[in-house]
């Protein structure tokens, strides 16, 4: 062989090396391509996937808040209902208290009734039981201390007298009588207390 069949071989080698490393970098320039687009269509599926679960979390919030809505007015509502009718109940355990002071008043007005001033008394009497009995059904308790020590937290001191009878600080007598609604006071006994 003479050299330069041995330049064109080695020149045909080189440029059969040159070839294959041609098509190994375009082999890898593709895979990389490839991976590329794979990498790509990968954010792209993730992207969706996170655009969809902010438009649920976005749904499901507008029903939370709609839901929240809807509690609120209907507590109001219900709030309102319970204030108007709260004393519903209480109301119409005190007609009969009522009827019985018209009919009272009728019979004294009447002029073929004749009535007597114990019977008067008699009727009262039986008119403030049906009260005091509505008011302890409805939670009221009824507070008539005489004879008691005074207590501040539920009797008002409206005068001090001297009684040799009694210890000092005793209730001699009662001016107004006092409640407690449900073991709240409502107004307290207005009394007279010894010295």
């Amino acid at each position: 062989m003479n050299e330069a069949t041995e330049k064109k071989e080695v020149e045909i080698e080189n440029t059969e090396e040159n070839l294959n490393m041609e098509e190994s970098l375009d082999q890898v320039e593709q895979a990389e391509d490839v991976n590329e687009a794979a990498a790509e269509s990968e954010i792209l599926d993730e992207e969706i996937e996170r655009d969809n679960e902010i438009s649920e979390l976005k749904e499901e919030i507008m029903r939370m808040r709609a839901e929240s809505e809807n509690i609120r007015k209907r507590n109001a509502r219900e709030l309102e209902n319970l204030r108007k009718y709260s004393l519903d109940k209480f109301t119409k355990a005190l007609l009969p208290v009522a009827d019985s002071m018209d009919k009272e008043l009728e019979a004294n007005a009447s002029q073929s009734v004749q009535m007597t001033v114990e019977q008067m008394i008699e009727g009262t009497k039986m008119t403030q039981n049906v009260l005091n009995k509505v008011l302890i059904e409805h939670g009221m308790e009824i507070i008539n201390p005489e004879g008691e020590k005074f207590n501040p937290e539920y009797h008002e001191a409206m005068t001090q007298i001297p009684h040799p009878d009694l210890a000092p600080n005793t209730i001699v007598d009662v001016f107004q009588k006092g409640y407690i609604l449900n073991g709240r006071l409502i107004r307290p006994a207005m009394v007279v207390v010894s010295k």
